[in-house]
């Protein structure tokens, strides 16, 4: 804590509240807050064992009592206890303000509260006013620790988030590859090996059927596989389906033409973009592969490496 030593509880009962500038009653002596200071506010014990000629000062909240000798008034003491800045006819004579033996570590400065008293600074183990409590008023020595102890944490912050977040290396451009018809016979022999594997709905009828090799997206983890559809079918609504297929989040519906997000189907090996319109019989014949990729992922670079 910055003020450790500061502030008692008011030892009334039923109030007990914290005061960081207490009063300690000069008949009694116990401990108030300020509002209970007066001895009548905290019914003080002492008060009918006293001369009721005190007089309680507002500036230092000290008791104030003529002198006999001097044949003054209360109302004329406290004037003159006032004037002498709150030192005469103090009630009793010896409660007088304890001076305070220690100084404020910093050079030339003697500004500690007799009331308070010094503030302890635990970074330099020194005594300070309350003007030069701060590490940074009397350039405290722990600053200096303070500010590498920053400098390590934040090497170490990096060290982890170093170690955690390593570079992954850069993977190569997915290679898009179209199935080439080797025999001679328009290709009779793969459409009976992509007939015996392709994967669709068994509700479309074996002679409205077109088969077609698709690719995943990169972050899908189909990779490359045989399927087939209704050739009446669109090419948007074949793209929903292989986007469900693979998996992917399909959010055409939300973005506009020109978003990256956008999946688009793409012919192989030409990379040109299908018409969502057009169907399938239309945009594609047997054999031919597609590409699921989102548009903003198709870059030159594979375009130039098919072609």
């Amino acid at each position: 804590m910055e003020l450790p030593q500061i502030g008692k509880n008011c030892q009334l009962e039923g109030c007990n509240s914290l005061d960081f500038l207490p009063v300690a009653c000069p008949l009694c002596h116990h401990t108030f807050c300020g509002d209970h200071r007066l001895p009548l506010d905290h019914k003080c014990s002492q008060w009918t064992h006293v001369n009721k000629e005190l007089i309680q000062c507002s500036d230092c909240q000290h008791l104030i009592q003529a002198p006999e000798n001097e044949k003054l008034s209360p109302e004329q003491a406290l004037k003159l206890h006032k004037k002498s800045k709150c030192q005469l006819y103090l009630y009793p004579p010896n409660n007088t303000i304890k001076k305070i033996d220690r100084q404020c570590t910093v050079k030339g400065c003697r500004d500690i509260d007799p009331r308070i008293g010094p503030v302890h600074c635990n970074g330099c183990d020194q005594d300070f006013c309350l003007k030069h409590r701060h590490p940074a008023s009397h350039v405290c020595q722990s600053l200096d620790t303070d500010e590498q102890r920053k400098i390590d944490r934040k090497l170490a912050a990096q060290e982890k988030v170093a170690k955690t977040f390593a570079p992954q290396p850069a993977k190569k451009n997915k290679i898009i590859k179209s199935v080439p018809v080797k025999s001679k016979n328009g290709g009779i022999v793969e459409l009976m090996k992509i007939k015996s594997q392709a994967k669709g709905s068994a509700s479309v009828p074996a002679a409205s059927r077109i088969y077609i090799y698709v690719q995943g997206p990169k972050e899908s983890k189909v990779e490359s596989q045989s399927m087939y559809f209704d050739k009446k079918t669109s090419v948007g609504k074949a793209l929903d389906l292989i986007a469900g297929i693979c998996k992917v989040n399909n959010k055409n519906n939300a973005v506009p033409p020109s978003d990256p997000e956008r999946l688009e189907l793409y012919k192989c090996p030409d990379m040109d973009i299908l018409s969502k319109s057009d169907s399938l019989e239309k945009a594609l014949k047997n054999l031919d592969t597609v590409l699921l990729e989102r548009q903003g992922l198709v870059s030159m670079e594979e375009l130039n490496e098919e072609k």
